[in-house]
């Protein structure tokens, strides 16, 4: 009772604690085995826990994957606003852009995130729409950029935008399988390559931030 008291002070009750922690754990064991090797097993193995507890808290291993994909794309989405936010609203939407891939980058690095990615077409359709629908939501953040840059003249005629959104973040996804932090680049570095990279294409001259 004292220690289901003290969680609550602290703003989380006993099963919310279990519960991050069976999030933690199942996230850890997609980057080292992959979604489709591990078990409820294998996840209440690595949680210190009987299996048939996980119940108490999801209903099923897609439930649990779903809400580490879920928690992967919200954490990605308040990194991105909050480098937005501090590149500042008055600033170059392509400043506001490169603020906004660098984030994306080290979150991605950070968590890990493109081997959840593999993990999304394994799920049953109904809860692999509901993922796609929360990316979509996240990749509007991205796109919203861009037409700005557009709308403002700052980029060159004859480039779908989709596409461009999409190669720009899903080359940065992708970088956690080959980045080395110990390398010559530091994310910063790899996100700057990007924007040189787009600006030697898509921007005009005149519009480099």
């Amino acid at each position: 009772m004292q220690q289901l008291v003290k969680a609550r002070k602290n703003g989380a009750t006993k099963a919310d604690k279990t519960k991050a922690r069976l999030i933690e754990v199942t996230k850890r064991l997609i980057q080292e085995h992959g979604s489709d090797r591990i078990t409820l097993r294998s996840i209440a193995a690595s949680a210190r826990m009987k299996a048939g507890s996980i119940y108490y808290h999801f209903n099923s291993k897609d439930e649990i994957i779903r809400t580490v994909l879920e928690s992967g794309v919200g954490g990605a989405r308040r990194a991105v606003l909050q480098a937005i936010d501090e590149a500042g609203a008055d600033s170059s939407p392509l400043v506001r852009l490169r603020a906004a891939l660098g984030a994306h980058l080290e979150y991605t690095i950070q968590e890990h995130f493109s081997s959840r990615l593999k993990a999304v077409r394994r799920l049953p359709k109904r809860l692999r729409d509901h993922h796609m629908k929360q990316e979509r939501e996240y990749a509007a953040i991205f796109a919203d950029l861009l037409q700005e840059a557009h709308r403002k003249g700052m980029l060159r005629s004859g480039f779908n935008l989709s596409v461009v959104r999409m190669l720009s973040m899903g080359a940065l996804t992708w970088v956690a399988e080959w980045y080395d932090p110990n390398g010559p680049m530091t994310p910063a570095d790899i996100a700057d390559e990007l924007m040189r990279i787009l600006g030697g294409g898509l921007v005009r001259q005149s519009s480099k931030p």
